[in-house]
């Protein structure tokens, strides 16, 4: 068995790396897949070291090892608690990670996420209302706002639509101007000087955050004995664990605030690159409005149509494989040697999955460089290495609720909005922790439906 330091590397000095890693992420790691084979390591600076994972038989024996081998709550160095809050289900791991799993699950499930369509319609059309005729503007920054406050009203869900603006709002600047700043991830800058350092502004924005969400989950909470009002806050506060305690309020507010980070920016990331794939495909646009009308006729877009419009789902798994808005997925922390690839791992290396490369597989995805929705049609949802949602224990927890804001926000603009793509090249662009379009992806609004 050969030590970790044996794993290929790409060629190139690491200044190399990082200049191509930063000009151009997934390429980077689709060609150090290609020279290197299914296993590699980096070294990126502000990442460290890294070994990637890029075939289906290799992911699969990562994520059959248990929790006290592979950890992937526990990624020291790389967690946001300090931010965010602790106690979220993300960073916890083994029993109690499965236990807060099935305890938030039934508000995230697929049944569970269906009755937020009405509301992310209502979202959807709204901005659509708004868009300028004629005039580029950034398309991921409304798609964002879309994924917020669809998020943000289904866990409040006594929330008036103007109050889910408000808590937007508020949440917008701190993502933007908080999670986003280089002091979050970097403790040699977290010094608090007030308005006058980076990270005095950053604890300024969280503390905002912080007490608006606490008074509205107070709000909430004043419903708790009433069975006939339901929510994702509501469901948490009144969920017993094994031992009969209830969720902490820390690790209520964590929850939220975590599962805000990973949805807001994934999902409406993902909604812009799945539109750009679409837009620049006429047959699959003429494809999917033929089927979303046929589903949905004059009428608006419901619960139940959503399971009849297959083609739509098989163009969301297609533009997230083709334009992932992350270089990795289901990463782990190693805790005990671990043996991959005929290679063994040491405690501390960091592991995960590349899914740039995974997507880019040819036996995996024939002519991968194509957006063919078709090769998604007629199957189950992917649950394997070709998932982007992760895969194991620490898959994505809210991947049905982000499916339902995906496919009912993209049939809303589909259906209402004739879009054309303003700019020249479209290529990713790291926003601090996601990779979203270069220029926001101007779109014109040619007309409204």
């Amino acid at each position: 068995m050969k030590p970790s330091s044996a794993i290929p590397r790409p060629a190139g000095s690491l200044l190399s790396h990082s200049v191509r890693f930063f000009k151009n992420t997934m390429q980077f790691y689709e060609d150090a897949w290609r020279e290197c084979g299914d296993l590699f390591s980096t070294r990126i600076p502000g990442l460290g070291n890294w070994v990637y994972v890029c075939s289906p038989e290799l992911v699969q024996a990562m994520i059959a090892a248990p929790p006290d081998v592979l950890a992937g709550g526990d990624l020291e160095g790389f967690s946001l608690e300090h931010v965010l809050g602790k106690g979220a289900t993300s960073h916890l791991d083994g029993a109690a990670h499965e236990e807060r799993r099935d305890v938030i699950s039934p508000y995230l499930d697929a049944q569970g996420s269906l009755r937020h369509v009405d509301a992310v319609r209502g979202v959807a059309e709204r901005k659509v209302a708004g868009w300028p005729v004629g005039a580029p503007f950034p398309l991921v920054l409304e798609t964002q706002r879309i994924a917020l406050e669809s998020l943000i009203g289904a866990f409040f869900g006594g929330a008036s639509p103007e109050r889910v603006r408000e808590l937007s709002d508020l949440y917008q600047e701190f993502s933007f101007k908080g999670v986003r700043s280089p002091a979050t991830p970097h403790s040699s800058l977290q010094f608090d000087l007030g308005p006058w350092s980076p990270w005095g502004r950053v604890k300024m924005r969280q503390r905002k955050v912080v007490a608006a969400f606490n008074r509205e989950i107070d709000d909430r909470l004043a419903a708790i004995d009433r069975p006939e009002e339901d929510d994702i806050v509501l469901g948490l506060a009144r969920a017993r664990l094994a031992d009969g305690s209830r969720i902490s309020r820390e690790a209520l507010l964590a929850e939220l605030l975590d599962l805000l980070f990973q949805g807001h920016e994934m999902t409406g990331d993902g909604m812009t690159w799945i539109l750009s794939e679409i837009l620049a495909c006429p047959h699959a646009l003429a494809a999917l409005r033929e089927e979303i009308a046929a589903v949905a006729g004059e009428g608006e877009i419901r619960s139940e149509h959503l399971s009849r419009l297959p083609y739509l789902e098989a163009a969301i798994y297609e533009g997230l494989r083709k334009r992932p808005t992350n270089f990795v997925t289901s990463g782990r922390r190693v805790k005990k040697p671990f043996e991959l690839g005929g290679y063994l791992l040491p405690p501390g290396t960091l592991l995960a999955v590349c899914y740039p490369a995974i997507g880019m597989r040819d036996d995996l995805f024939p002519k991968p460089k194509s957006f063919e929705p078709e090769r998604f049609c007629g199957h189950a949802a992917p649950t394997d290495a070709r998932s982007p949602f992760g895969l194991g224990p620490h898959a994505c927890t809210g991947r049905e609720l982000a499916l339902v804001i995906l496919k009912t926000a993209l049939a809303t603009i589909l259906r209402r909005a004739e879009l054309r793509i303003a700019q020249e090249e479209v290529r990713p662009v790291r926003n601090a922790w996601y990779y979203e379009p270069n220029q926001g992806l101007l779109v014109t609004l040619e007309k409204r439906f």
